[in-house]
């Protein structure tokens, strides 16, 4: 599971240019999934490879 700020480092890498809407089609387009997780009450969001 990789943050927002995991992916946003990956993206950056291939030379997506660095603001949420191209970073969020990027990762629709690597085939990601959002996943909502609550731990000890903080709700976070990760991404996972839906493969």
């Amino acid at each position: 599971m990789l943050t927002f700020n995991e992916i946003r480092q990956l993206a950056a890498r291939t030379g997506i240019a660095d603001n949420k809407v191209s970073i969020g089609v990027w990762i629709k387009i690597q085939g990601y999934k959002k996943v909502r997780k609550q731990i000890n009450g903080i709700r976070r969001i990760y991404y996972v490879l839906n493969k």
